[in-house]
């Protein structure tokens, strides 16, 4: 069901530009939901359980003929890595073979049942652009609701298992490119910033204050107190002041440190195109800095390519390409493969 053979050949929100997509790298929004007059996930018994995902599997595949779904335990480990890979399902739900997800055809939507929620459904799309990405999801959401009555009450709105996300039951947020904040050390001024105005920062790839490749995450705290709008309003207002400080820091190293960023960024371009073999955390880091160097115009090739790399040469990625379904595949040819998939993506490319 889930196949990979190559970037150019892969569909997905990882291949969208989007707005202002220099530095804001996708944009997400979930929506988290339970069943009327049933318990909540982690205190229901098995046949509950099942009842639930029967319900929703059944709701879903009814209402968009584009959705596909099912058991997590139909699909080869590979297959559910490259889920959790492309940022489509939760680290700890990938593991649990007896639960279902749903996914769209083009996978800029998915679903995950009975994780935390009976229901989390989310969207995905490139660069700055919350509101279609709402719209996506929620264009779903009510389609399900003229099938299946979601819990809610009219002082608390829909109820859900963390509290933190009652009331809208949305979770929004944004990915961030921000290699000249960190940089110029500016990084921890602008997240102070963040969080004084309600929102939380964390980092994408690693922990929050050494994020590989310099992402980061920013998404609203709570889903209570707050309609969906003025969520996104917040958010999308936020990421724009991010975009700003984040092109004057651009501006303002390359002025005073061209060289050393020219050195790096053409420095992560020739091993790139030419080493025979690179590990996944050293990818991320060269990719990093090659996508800084597209974005300042200096090496002609596409953001979205960039950004397709830094998620489809993840581990599975690579197991699927050498045809490999066993987690355990031998670590040097997957670091070899990975080195030849980038080759080829950026192999076009005149520096």
């Amino acid at each position: 069901m889930i196949k990979f053979t190559g970037v150019r050949e892969t569909s997905g929100w990882f291949q969208e530009a989007g707005p202002d997509n220099d530095v804001v790298i996708a944009s997400r929004v979930r929506l988290s939901r339970n069943l009327a007059g049933h318990l909540f996930p982690g205190t229901m018994q098995s046949e509950e359980e099942e009842q639930v995902q029967g319900k929703l599997l059944e709701a879903v595949l009814k209402v968009d003929g584009r959705y596909e779904g099912g058991v997590l335990g139909s699909l080869a480990p590979t297959e559910r890595r490259l889920l959790l890979e492309r940022n489509l399902i939760s680290q700890d739900f990938s593991l649990q073979t007896h639960k279902a997800f749903i996914l769209r055809q083009d996978q800029k939507v998915a679903g995950m049942i009975n994780e935390i929620d009976h229901l989390r459904i989310a969207a995905l799309a490139g660069g700055l652009s919350l509101k279609p990405t709402y719209d996506e999801v929620n264009s779903l959401d009510t389609e399900l609701e003229r099938e299946v009555e979601f819990a809610a009450t009219l002082d608390a709105g829909y109820l859900t298992t963390e509290i933190a996300n009652s009331g809208t039951g949305m979770r929004a947020s944004i990915m961030l490119h921000i290699p000249a904040l960190v940089t110029t050390s500016l990084i921890e001024k602008t997240f102070k910033a963040v969080v004084q105005l309600g929102l939380s920062v964390k980092g994408f790839f690693g922990d929050d204050e050494h994020s590989l490749g310099s992402m980061y995450q920013v998404s609203n705290q709570f889903g209570l107190g707050s309609t969906e709008a003025e969520i996104l309003e917040k958010l999308e207002s936020v990421g724009a002041q991010i975009v700003n400080y984040e092109r004057k820091a651009r501006e303002e190293m390359v002025s005073k440190q061209r060289v050393d960023i020219e050195d790096r960024v053409y420095r992560a371009f020739g091993i790139l195109r030419y080493c025979r073999s690179i590990s996944a955390r050293e990818a991320i880091e060269h990719l990093s800095a090659l996508r800084l160097g597209a974005a300042l115009g200096w090496i002609k090739l596409p953001l979205e390519r960039i950004t397709a790399l830094l998620f489809l040469t993840q581990k599975s990625h690579m197991q699927q390409l050498i045809d490999s379904q066993e987690t355990g595949a031998d670590t040097k040819l997957i670091d070899y493969t990975r080195a030849n998939m980038i080759k080829e993506a950026i192999g076009d490319v005149e520096d």
